[in-house]
């Protein structure tokens, strides 16, 4: 009679998700850059619950005072809480920063497949990317505000055009290095539909260097929102935002030097954040580079 063997513990299947996301956050940028990302997210949605009064509020009877207990950072040049402010502020950056890079990553991988998989469509469409490319951001963002009105909307179109020709060049080069492979060529020669190819067999292969390319554009859109913020030409000046906290404050840095020093810190630790989390996911989905190290 034979025996029949028992399972072990150890040859259970794992997860590799799991298996990944352990692996993650063995990388200390992962952890530290994902710690301060968290944060930073976690103050922009309890901003109602943090905020201790309106942000724009105007006192002019506490105008330019220094921190307290009524304001812990004191107040601007017109008697709004600069707590307040900031702590809203952080929904404005993330806003701009998440919907830039939502936006451009999804226009950027349908345009990417279809100009990587269809050749005919291959020249026309990266020569449009090329010409988007030429467009600089700021005068693209100067424009806009100047043809419509400065609003989220608008800041978040001038921003997101720059960045589909990236996204677009770097789908479009996995779609080619993929469509060679022989489960590719065995889909089509059995007839596959083309979608049902690029959805089910090249997609896939595009997630890990988007999420690296994504945490890339959120940081560069904050970082160009608070810039174009700073000149005039982003958020309405209404509108709690770092750059307009930096732009307000310049007038009065001599004097009170936090009301552009504290914006920018939470500006600062806010892109480096996002850039961390991208250099770790890099390290972590990159298998040259995870296996050095």
């Amino acid at each position: 009679m034979t025996m029949l063997s028992q399972p072990v513990a150890g040859d259970e299947p794992r997860n590799p998700l799991f298996d990944l996301a352990f692996q993650a956050f063995r990388n200390p940028s992962v952890l530290i850059g994902g710690t301060i990302v968290a944060a930073i997210i976690i103050m922009a949605l309890a901003a109602p619950l943090l905020g201790t009064v309106d942000p724009v509020r105007i006192d002019p009877g506490m105008r330019l005072k220094p921190p307290s207990d009524l304001a812990w950072m004191g107040t601007d040049l017109f008697g709004r809480d600069v707590y307040s402010r900031i702590v809203y502020g952080a929904r404005s950056s993330l806003l701009v920063g998440l919907s830039v890079a939502a936006v451009a990553i999804s226009l950027g991988v349908l345009v990417g497949l279809v100009a990587g998989y269809f050749r005919a469509m291959d020249i026309i469409v990266m020569r449009v990317m090329d010409g988007l490319m030429a467009i600089p951001t700021f005068l693209l963002a100067i424009a806009l505000v100047s043809l419509t009105r400065a609003s989220i909307g608008t800041v978040i179109v001038a921003l997101t055009i720059p960045e589909i020709p990236r996204v677009v060049r770097l789908v479009r080069s996995v779609v080619l290095t993929v469509r060679e492979e022989s489960y590719v060529e065995a889909a089509i020669s059995v007839g596959t539909p083309a979608p049902l190819i690029l959805v089910r067999h090249i997609l896939p292969s595009t997630i890990a260097p988007l999420l690296v390319l994504g945490t890339y554009i959120c940081a560069q859109a904050i970082l160009i929102e608070a810039g174009l913020s700073f000149l005039g030409t982003g958020l309405p000046p209404e509108i709690p935002s770092w750059g307009n906290m930096i732009s307000e404050g310049r007038t009065f840095f001599q004097v009170t030097p936090r009301l552009v020093f504290l914006p920018s810190l939470f500006l600062a630790l806010t892109v480096l954040g996002i850039n961390l989390l991208g250099d770790g996911l890099r390290d972590t989905l990159d298998p040259r580079i995870a296996k050095r190290m």
